[in-house]
């Protein structure tokens, strides 16, 4: 037999409060990426690129 999982009004509040701070985080990181590459000459982040595509 399956056991649930069974979370409080608090453990929701906290993941829902998690989810929107690892979102804003996301876009910060987005958004100083392309302020990266666009300061960046395209020969070293095409480089770089191509580091982390032939991983």
């Amino acid at each position: 037999m399956e056991k649930l999982l069974k979370l409080t009004k608090s453990d929701l509040r906290e993941l829902e409060e998690e989810k929107k701070r690892n979102f804003e985080q996301r876009l910060q990181f987005i958004d100083a990426y392309a302020a990266w590459l666009k300061k960046t000459p395209n020969k070293v982040w095409s480089r770089q690129q191509n580091k982390l595509s032939s991983r």
